[in-house]
């Protein structure tokens, strides 16, 4: 009996000892499942922080590289300013230009500055400028808007009229000065020199398409 008792209770131990084990390793399993996702959730931090950090680089390298080239830009214009200054006051010859402004269709007048010696300007034919816009006057004027290569077709309204009319007989090679009145501009919109303000223009032609 005693044996036999024994080996009951002994059953009996192992039996709950196995029952216990299997509680417990549901509870080990949920921990290391925890602590593997908060692992993964470390790693996904990592990764986003490097990705930003990344972006935030390449975001201060286009910055840097557009401020360059702002300063760039700005050298040229300052360059080209003071080229200009050095052919005279508002109305100044030089260069073969006769200087003196003679009026067109719609109050537009110009001056030739430098006289150009290419190709002379085309009606519907694509040319090629260099130009400074500025308000009250060519020479101290505020700078309103600029380009050292700007395209489009004459007499194709793609400018306003005062180009069109303006650049009549303009060779390659020439600059000249345009002062645009505002019923041959933009008229009584604002640009940057007042309400129905005329405009200074001074413009190089680069280039005309056969």
């Amino acid at each position: 009996k005693t044996d036999a008792f024994s080996v009951d209770k002994q059953s009996s131990l192992h039996a709950k000892e196995a029952k216990c084990s299997s509680k417990k390793e549901p509870i080990a399993d949920g921990a290391k499942i925890e602590r593997l996702r908060l692992k993964k959730q470390k790693q996904k931090e990592r990764r986003n922080e490097k990705k930003a950090a990344a972006e935030a680089r390449k975001r201060q390298d286009a910055s840097r590289e557009e401020q360059q080239r702002k300063q760039s830009e700005q050298a040229k214009l300052d360059k080209e300013e003071k080229r200009r200054k050095l052919r005279g006051k508002k109305g100044g010859g030089g260069g073969g230009g006769s200087g003196q402004y003679r009026t067109l269709r719609k109050g537009v007048q110009v001056s030739d500055i430098i006289a150009g010696k290419g190709p002379v300007v085309q009606d519907r034919k694509k040319c090629r400028v260099r130009y400074i816009l500025r308000s009250r006057s060519h020479i101290s004027g505020k700078i309103i808007d600029s380009s050292s290569n700007f395209g489009f077709r004459v007499g194709k309204g793609e400018v306003i009229q005062g180009w069109d009319i303006g650049m009549e007989g303009m060779r390659v090679g020439g600059t000249r000065r345009l002062i645009v009145p505002s019923r041959a501009g933009y008229g009584n919109r604002d640009v940057g020199a007042g309400r129905g303000s005329d405009l200074f223009f001074e413009i190089e032609l680069l280039h005309v398409a056969n």
